[in-house]
């Protein structure tokens, strides 16, 4: 049953300058799906959100804490455990010094979105990325290790919820962030990508990677700031060569990091004056070194009559990893010159020469978003933006829609497989961009796909099955005007319900009306049937229409608890409370400049890490 509602004023759509590709100018831890113990304590903190949010797995928890390891030697009768509802014996007397336990091989409960799991794993969906109390084998690619908080790839997890669980960051202490004065950093380029962080980095020390347009990847020392090595993966264009776009159209899109073979996979454009070819490079994690058979070249990729043309192709949106199969996702530069398409390119990553792709049935359809894709362990959730051919029907269309990608870039055209709104003809003439956000997935209260169009159209779909045209769950308008919502959305759930979070242009329906301009935007899904979205709270962004809109990441200190929303605001890092949008941390005096549009920071330990034009900036609990 589909349920349509449309709050506030109907506004008439009018046309704008397409921004397809406007990526090119301005811009858990699951222990709870898997208590991370076998035969001890739960992992740190007890529970990770990747846990909290499995429906399948996670009800059976291990043991509980007969040998507790560091988490407690006496069991709490399972009270603690949120691994699983079934736990026998108690899953330690905290577990906040527990990580895991000695041997974390239990086999309850799936990581986000895992379908099923050994070990404490997400075998299928995005769980498990960060696991605070065992390994994460699939999603993601590949284990991580125990009380592990890496950030392997864009919004922590390879459904996009942008969730980080992190105990040392409780409401309280958000109130007291500090400037990290002692983390210096220095690089050449713009940056467009969010950072990224693997705890087991070169020589086994912390690290961050960050990617310029430059064409430089680096990786960073956690503590100084330090260049620990740079890589150059070829000479970035000066220009596009299309007619139209930004300059220096080199690595944009944020990387993506396994663990396992200790690889960071990035793509962009290599050229001299104009854009010649796009690449995709894995890198080794210890000195940037190529990997054997990369770097892979796009050129030539067919998708039936599709022919891949490199320099009217953009690289925005951020990598994924699922399950072996590297994806690389394609749109047009700002301006839609050129016969480009939207394109998902998938690679083997232990055979490169094995690769496919899907292209789009008409010219435009961009898949652009800065957050990429999104997973649920089954291939990735992709959406595409505007047609720029308008086409009258959609034998040859995949404009406004939202697919299911699979294996080396498979798409199954039937209803199941795809979605997109019976207004896609409207949405395509008032550049009202589908794909001007990336979807999530999340799994409460239910099985979801997240998509927001750039009109303020807020869709759950069902993922087992999209539905084809109109075919959503619930479509709630959360903002007006053609260009209200350009963003990286991010989830986490608490008490009241499954928070979505993100940033809007104008036009947010705030409750009590909100402010005109920029915000931060946060809708509840409430456990019920039907299944009512509401908008909880409005953070306004400052700084006036010049003020870059970021996008927003969550904490909680368990899987439920101390949320708070984190994202730049003007150069400034501020923290809301998650559950009212009251301000904690306004950022203090320090500014982080040139950070870009739709990047985000991370969480890594009591630490919120973003990156700008040429720095990286740091804030920490003390």
């Amino acid at each position: 049953m589909k349920y349509h509602l449309l709050l506030g004023m109907l506004v008439t759509v009018v046309g704008c300058a397409n921004d397809s590709d406007n990526g090119g100018t301005g811009g858990t831890s699951s222990t709870t799906g898997g208590t991370g113990t076998s035969t001890g304590g739960t992992g740190q903190g007890m529970s990770g959100s990747g846990g909290s949010t499995a429906t399948t797995g996670g009800s059976g928890a291990t043991t509980g804490g007969s040998v507790s390891n560091t988490g407690g030697s006496t069991g709490d009768s399972g009270a603690k455990s949120t691994g699983g509802s079934d736990a026998k014996g108690g899953s330690g007397n905290s577990g906040t010094t527990s990580t895991g336990g000695s041997t974390p091989t239990n086999t309850g409960g799936a990581g986000k979105g895992g379908v099923t799991s050994t070990g404490g794993a997400a075998t299928g969906g995005g769980g498990g990325t960060v696991a605070t109390g065992g390994a994460a084998t699939g999603g993601s690619g590949g284990a991580v290790q125990t009380g592990d908080q890496s950030v392997l790839e864009r919004n922590n997890s390879p459904t996009r919820d942008g969730h980080f669980v992190r105990p040392a960051l409780t409401k309280d202490k958000a109130k007291t962030m500090v400037w990290d004065t002692t983390f210096k950093t220095s690089f050449k380029g713009g940056v467009y990508a969010s950072p990224l962080y693997m705890q087991n980095g070169p020589g086994g020390k912390g690290a961050f990677f960050v990617v310029t347009t430059s064409n430089d990847v680096l990786a960073i020392d956690e503590t100084t700031g330090a260049t620990i090595w740079t890589k150059n993966v070829g000479s970035a264009p000066s220009q596009t060569g299309a007619g139209c776009g930004m300059s220096q159209p080199g690595l944009l899109s944020t990387p993506v990091i396994d663990p396992t073979t200790r690889t960071i996979y990035v793509a962009g454009a290599i050229g001299t004056t104009s854009i010649e070819r796009h690449e995709a490079h894995a890198l080794s994690i210890e000195d940037g070194t190529e990997k054997t058979g990369w770097p892979v070249n796009m050129t030539g990729m067919k998708s039936g009559s599709v022919t891949f043309n490199s320099t009217p192709q953009n690289q925005r949106s951020a990598l994924s990893l699922v399950d072996g199969t590297l994806y690389v996702a394609y749109g047009g530069h700002v301006g839609d010159c050129g016969d480009y398409h939207g394109w998902v390119i998938g690679i083997d990553t232990k055979d490169p020469t094995k690769k496919g792709g899907w292209a789009t049935l008409g010219k435009g359809e961009a898949i652009w978003a800065a957050g990429g894709l999104a997973s649920d362990g089954n291939g990735v959730f992709a959406v595409t933006g505007n047609s720029t051919s308008k086409a009258s029907d959609r034998a040859a269309s995949d404009s406004e829609q939202v697919v299911r990608i699979t294996g080396l870039g498979t798409f199954n055209r039937t209803n199941a497989n795809l979605y997109y709104p019976a207004s896609w003809k409207a949405m395509d003439s008032s550049d009202a961009d589908f794909g001007a956000s990336n979807p999530i997935y999340i799994t409460k209260p239910a099985k979801y796909v997240v998509a927001i169009a750039k009109d303020g159209h807020f869709y759950l779909l069902d993922p087992a099955n999209l539905g084809g045209m109109g075919g959503h769950v619930v479509d709630f308008q959360v903002s007006t005007g053609a260009m209200s919502v350009k963003t990286a959305p991010a989830a986490y759930t608490t008490a009241k319900g499954t928070h979505i979070v993100f940033s809007t242009e104008s036009g947010a329906m705030c409750p009590g009306g909100g402010t005109s301009g920029k915000n931060i935007v946060s809708v509840i899904v409430p456990t019920s049937s039907p299944v009512m979205p509401t908008i909880a709270w409005c953070a306004p962004m400052t700084g006036g229409n010049g003020t870059q809109t970021t996008s927003p990441i969550a904490t909680t200190t368990d899987g439920t608890n101390e949320a708070i929303v984190w994202y730049m605001n003007n150069g400034k890092l501020t923290g809301v409370d998650g559950d009212t949008g009251a301000v904690l941390f306004n950022g203090g005096s320090n500014t982080c400049s040139g950070v870009q549009r739709w990047t985000s920071p991370i969480a890594v330990k009591n630490r919120i890490i973003a990156v700008g034009n040429n720095l990286g900036c740091s804030w920490s609990a003390p």
